[in-house]
């Protein structure tokens, strides 16, 4: 189970239809530095982009203006800190440590300070994200034996099951009315590859939105809960980035490039996906502008 775990870590927050022509050239190096820098996150307002970094020696959380300028770290430990996520209003980011041994949920302000630990567990806690109205918190945990997804409270207090399967479910994300969640998993696939899946916020309703020989990851809404992006490796054995409306209409191609790709992440206006690359050798931060109608 640890090797899956650190296998998610990687490859979830790493991991066809026709491109948009000439996107490539609206595709743009962001971090520009020789480490790792992925797992990006836009900030709620559209100004900084959150991410994670080997620069130091091991993954730490920074911050960027969403130019790319400013790099900032907010976190200094000796263990890996992984998958930032922002609350709503800015304030607060949400991440994942493995600072007490194993993978724990934590939450810090945006400057880098007062970082809490949330969870303490055994099992390993990840993907965290918080809920709209910044009262609950969601994340992936193996401590019931299996990959789920659960909710607890902002504080760390009661943490919850939302879904129990036999195979693996991960990677939720809040839609930004709270009401949904979008997660991939296995289980209509025979743990045999993973779709995107959306469920109300207590965990009913689950609903399959791809239906893919290859895999699924990663699912981000747009600011608007109009359009849902994800990465995916498709017919071709290739990874992108896609994006799809939020009943899994409309399937289209964001990245121009073979490589890979993984966490897109919104701009709150729409018009761009932030998402990590090794296509320049080491995986970097670029920002893809959206062109075209979902």
């Amino acid at each position: 189970m640890k090797k899956l775990i650190g296998v998610l870590i990687l490859s979830a927050t790493a991991a066809a239809i026709n491109g948009a022509p000439n996107q490539a050239e609206r595709e743009q190096n962001l971090s520009r530095h020789p480490s790792a820098d992925r797992d990006p996150a836009w900030s709620p307002d559209g100004k900084r982009i959150a991410f994670v970094s080997n620069r130091d020696g091991n993954f730490e959380i920074y911050v960027m203006n969403a130019d790319g300028s400013q790099q900032t770290r907010l976190t200094t430990n000796a263990a890996a800190d992984r998958n930032p996520a922002w609350s709503r209003e800015g304030k607060q980011i949400v991440f994942q440590s493995n600072r007490d041994g194993n993978e724990e949920v934590y939450l810090m302000k945006a400057d880098g300070s007062q970082q809490t630990r949330l969870t303490n567990h055994a099992g390993d806690d990840i993907f965290p994200d918080l809920s709209p109205d910044g009262a609950k918190i969601t994340f992936t945990s193996n401590r019931n034996g299996n990959l789920d997804i659960f909710v607890m409270n902002a504080d760390g207090s009661q943490p919850t099951p939302l879904t129990k399967h036999a195979h693996r479910d991960a990677w939720s994300r809040w839609s930004p009315d709270g009401k949904r969640l979008a997660f991939f998993s296995r289980r209509d696939s025979n743990d045999d590859n993973d779709e995107i899946y959306v469920m109300n916020s207590d965990g009913s309703a689950v609903k399959r939105l791809t239906d893919n020989r290859g895999h699924d990851f990663c699912p981000a809404w747009s600011a608007d809960g109009k359009q849902i992006a994800f990465v995916s490796i498709r017919d071709d054995a290739q990874v992108y980035v896609y994006r799809m409306n939020a009943d899994g209409s409309a399937l289209e191609r964001v990245t121009s490039k073979p490589d890979r790709v993984s966490t897109p992440t919104w701009s709150p206006d729409g018009k761009r996906i932030a998402f990590s690359s090794q296509r320049d050798g080491n995986f970097e931060v670029y920002v893809a502008e959206i062109t075209g109608k979902n």
